[in-house]
């Protein structure tokens, strides 16, 4: 698949690529951002918006979308970062911006996984990411996964990248587009570039324990999140904290990989019912999966839920990559019970 190209020049892509010279507008929105007093209807803001402009020698950079035969003219990569990010401070301060933005992380499963990619790459998170999927895009994924109706039977891993690269053209993506499995799960979480935290959103259990034995051994945290209805519950292993922690927080550890390979999808919803917990299950969540193989074919899932669930795994990894307090744990973000009545 190819990514997307800087440029030196305009005649390095091809002649019926379409140029879009979003600079100049992204340089007066820069001076807005330099010099806050100032609003567009500020008195004097035009004149001192000119003058800086006058002087402004900021680089500009020209990026190729290959899959949109485009070309667009923007600032530099540094400008850029700094503009797209701007309105997250000080919720974000500049520090813990660019400690999130150093941090490595490994996404594997992409229903869930897309509203990961998704927060994180609007809160100006990880550049460095590896995503891995080997599924296809079904017309059924479209009411959770960030996918268009174009992109139906188009890999994954492949969509997920483009809709990352659209708003961050300078991210560093390894793509794993043929999936993870047994023989090279534990390249993908410790291979170069070796994961500071790895994200858990695949639907296979055995590999749910395999990637935990590694990333014990190399003392790296494991992420995921469960859609649960319109609720979400998040799960938090921090081995880089704690090397002897039980996997899955002690609730499956007697079970073996090898016994996983051959369950059928009885024993599979049973196993990860355990996994997930059934006193956390909301009724309507217990109730359609009793229907799945009879009404439904398969675990529901909300798009909604999914946003939810991808801020509150962005918003975790955002907590670690600051070294600040976010402990091992199962955590519910319950909007049935939350949201009940008004105050």
């Amino acid at each position: 698949m190819e990514k997307p190209r800087i440029l030196k020049s305009r005649e390095e892509a091809p002649k019926s690529a379409k140029l879009v010279d979003a600079y100049k507008v992204s340089l007066e929105g820069l001076f807005f951002i330099n010099n806050p007093k100032f609003k567009s209807d500020t008195p004097g803001a035009r004149e001192a918006m000119e003058k800086y402009l006058s002087k402004n020698n900021s680089p500009d950079a020209l990026i190729y979308y290959p899959w949109h035969n485009l070309v667009v003219r923007t600032v530099d990569e540094e400008t850029y970062f700094k503009m797209r990010t701007a309105r997250n401070r000080n919720v974000i301060t500049e520090e813990e911006q660019k400690n999130y933005r150093d941090i490595k992380v490994g996404v594997a499963g992409l229903s869930v996984g897309s509203a990961v990619l998704s927060a994180l790459v609007m809160s100006g998170g990880p550049k460095i990411m590896k995503i891995a999927d080997f599924d296809t895009v079904e017309i059924s994924n479209l009411n959770r996964i960030r996918a268009k109706l174009k992109d139906v039977g188009s890999n994954k891993t492949h969509i997920a990248a483009r809709e990352v690269w659209d708003l961050d053209p300078f991210a560093d993506l390894y793509l794993w587009d043929a999936g993870v499995n047994e023989e090279n799960l534990k390249e993908f979480i410790t291979g170069a570039p070796s994961l500071n935290v790895f994200v858990d959103e695949m639907d296979n259990l055995a590999l749910k324990i395999i990637s935990r034995s590694i990333c014990r051994e190399f003392k790296i945290p494991v992420i995921m999140a469960t859609d649960n209805g319109d609720n979400v519950i998040l799960d938090v292993e921090r081995f880089d904290l704690e090397a002897e922690r039980p996997i899955f927080h002690g609730l499956i550890e007697d079970m073996k990989p090898e016994e996983l390979k051959s369950l059928d999808f009885k024993k599979w919803l049973s196993l990860a019912t355990r996994i997930v917990g059934p006193e956390y299950l909301t009724e309507r969540m217990k109730q359609s999966l009793s229907e799945i193989g009879k009404t439904i074919p398969s675990v529901p899932q909300l798009g909604t839920t999914a946003s939810i669930a991808g801020s509150a795994v962005a918003y975790a990894i955002r907590k670690i990559a600051n070294s600040q307090t976010m402990p091992s744990g199962r955590y519910i973000i319950d909007f049935e019970n939350k949201l009940s009545n008004a105050i």
